[in-house]
């Protein structure tokens, strides 16, 4: 089926855009673009696919199946076109670096677009403060957001490319796990209002320090459109307090401390997991469990104010989102409540996580069964114990460590008190749902929780 969607933009205004060239026809030149995909599998008639190059693979390898899926045209690499058949041809558009060319094209269209754009990045929580945030505004405005984990070098722009122009706000997200990378992703962005979540230790082994982490997140500041826009900081992070005292831009806190001009307060979590908070006296419920997602509710509060939805109309629009199916899913099997957290996992969501056992358990043991946290570098041991020492301090009755740094979490746990016979170190996913099957009883509450490699959710789907 062809896309049914065509941009405001035509296969001449990529070429231009992207400092690309074609020997296309005057008439070929006029279509409008469909869908952009790096995948030729997706394609459909009128899409445009480009080919990029991955470490175990090379786009240019599936041009011409995409073409023949009905591609307007292919964005290739300049030294690439001789590879194809003359025929074709005029159906590619060639660049020195396709990825850079789409930047480029992306960046264009982005101010032909002339729409306000908020950015969201950080060190936890982006996507679900996205998808508040996108949810709350798109109650009166068409909004335009960042589709599934699109949010890298390669996502953003295909991001902003699927844009169909009848968008009034666009919300993006932008991730990085290396220094200058958010400063490109921005500039192909331009945000009109900033949003930076946390910092905190999720990929500390690439960024080398929290300070580093903290210089790459305020890269979004160097894209914002004009130095009147606005940064959106949670102020009980004090690395971004202090970022923040270096910055011109306006600047609102929002969070549970004094200082938040945005802030929340008489915060409860019932044991089915409801999350409910205060915010100038105006209650309100959201539809995941888990105090840690007040953090991600509260920039959607201030900006649907700030762009005139009212504050029940916000209110709906929070109480209706539920929780992504591994981001604090709750679910009853076998006599036992499993709460599922296995998307990602960093210090700073370990510590969310026991939150939220903590506050749903009631009457049978607490038990939380962790696997890996990755990416961490040479701060791998020392934050593994110290998860290990967080689960003792809240009590955690049972603990089942799974991956290559069980030990340290089992060591940190036993330190602070959790018997050794209720300490239980596996390999993998697999061994943990055995040694589940075995030591779990009725009426526990379980939490679920690792980096994405370690699959964790096998445990809930064979128990």
């Amino acid at each position: 089926m062809p896309s049914t969607i065509r941009r405001p933009i035509t296969l001449a205004n990529l070429v231009k855009w992207g400092k690309a060239h074609s020997s296309m026809s005057a008439s070929d030149a006029r279509i409008a673009v469909g869908d952009v995909w790096m995948d030729s599998r997706k394609v459909q008639p009128g899409d445009v696919f480009v080919a990029l190059r991955s470490e175990s693979d090379d786009g240019h390898n599936y041009v011409e199946k995409a073409l023949a899926a009905g591609a307007s045209a292919a964005i290739v690499a300049r030294a690439q076109v001789g590879r194809y058949p003359q025929q074709i041809h005029s159906r590619l558009i060639a660049a020195a670096d396709p990825l850079r060319a789409v930047g480029r094209m992306a960046c264009a269209y982005r101010l032909r677009l002339n729409i306000p754009f908020v950015a969201v990045t950080g060190s936890n929580g982006k996507t679900t403060t996205r998808q508040f945030i996108a949810t709350v505004l798109g109650t009166r405005f068409t909004v335009g957001q960042t589709s599934g984990n699109w949010n890298n070098h390669i996502g953003v722009p295909l991001t902003v490319l699927r844009f169909t122009g009848r968008e009034r706000i666009g919300v993006v997200e932008l991730a990085a796990n290396h220094k200058k990378e958010i400063g490109p992703l921005a500039a192909i962005v331009q945000p009109d209002i900033a949003v930076i979540t946390n910092i905190g230790y999720a990929h500390i082994g690439l960024f080398g320090s929290l300070s580093e982490t903290a210089k790459a997140k305020f890269e979004i500041v160097s894209g914002l459109r004009h130095r009147s826009n606005l940064v959106v900081l949670n102020g009980d992070d004090m690395r971004l307090v202090r970022y923040a005292q270096k910055m011109k831009h306006r600047v609102v806190f929002y969070g549970l401390s004094k200082r938040c001009g945005v802030r929340a307060c008489d915060i409860s979590v019932s044991p089915s997991g409801e999350t409910s908070f205060v915010v100038d006296g105006f209650r309100y419920a959201l539809g995941m469990p888990g105090r840690h997602f007040v953090y991600s509710a509260l920039p959607a509060v201030f900006l649907g104010r700030w762009f005139g939805i009212s504050e029940s109309t916000i209110a709906e629009a929070l109480r209706a989102l539920e929780a992504d199916p591994m981001r604090g899913r709750i679910e009853n099997k076998g006599g036992v409540r499993f709460v599922i957290d296995c998307y990602n996992a960093n210090p700073s969501s370990m510590r969310s996580g026991i939150a939220l056992l903590c506050d749903v358990a009631s009457g049978g043991r607490k038990v939380a069964i962790v696997g890996d946290m990755l990416e961490l570098g040479p701060f791998s041991a020392r934050l593994h114990r110290q998860l290990g020492t967080r689960l003792g301090v809240a009590r955690v009755d049972v603990v089942i460590a799974a991956g290559q740094f069980g030990a340290h979490v089992a060591d940190g746990a036993r330190r602070s008190g959790i018997r050794a016979r209720d300490i239980h170190c596996v390999p993998d996913a697999a061994a943990a749902l055995e040694t589940a099957k075995r030591v779990l009883r009725r009426g526990d509450t379980v939490l679920l929780k690792a980096s994405r490699a370690v699959q964790l959710e096998r445990v809930f789907d064979g128990f």
